[in-house]
């Protein structure tokens, strides 16, 4: 009679089956840990997003300031556009921008300063608001602001 020579040299059912259960655990604590990051590096770039569109419309406020138009000019496409151009901002759904005097004079330097912005983008529940001093949110648009131009988007 020939003896059986018993050579292990893969896994049981039960060592694999361990395995799996130890990777489902791990997977199962890391999938919200990754979703978390992921979520708080979208609201990132959407507030850089946000500062660039400010920026950007700030410029073009400067602009009319120089050429000595008024700062409700901003509103019209050609300047819209350059915005969105200069901001380099594809995913924007809604851009608000305000100052603190009416352009009532074309040379009150307030009417063509952007001191609020409300910013939003495709797949953001709520905007994100520049309140003079910080991005937020929940900011709400300061008293001191006295006309607001919603800038069109295309």
């Amino acid at each position: 009679m020939k003896k059986m020579r018993k050579d292990n040299k893969g896994f049981t059912l039960v060592e694999l089956i361990v395995v799996i259960v130890i990777l489902a655990i791990l997977a199962a604590i890391l999938v919200p840990a990754l979703l978390g990051y992921i979520d708080k590096a979208k609201q990132q770039q959407a507030v850089l997003n946000a500062k660039s569109a400010l920026t950007a419309a700030q410029a073009e406020m400067s602009t009319l300031y120089a050429k000595g138009e008024k700062a409700s000019k901003v509103t019209d496409t050609s300047y819209a556009n350059d915005i969105l151009k200069t901001a380099d901002v594809t995913k924007c759904t809604k851009l608000v921008i305000g100052c603190d005097a009416d352009d009532s004079s074309t040379t009150d330097h307030k009417a063509y300063t952007v001191t609020y912005v409300e910013y939003q983008e495709t797949g953001m529940a709520k905007p994100i608001i520049y309140d003079g001093k910080s991005w937020d949110t929940s900011n709400t648009k300061p008293d001191t602001v006295v006309k607001t131009y919603t800038i069109p988007i295309e």
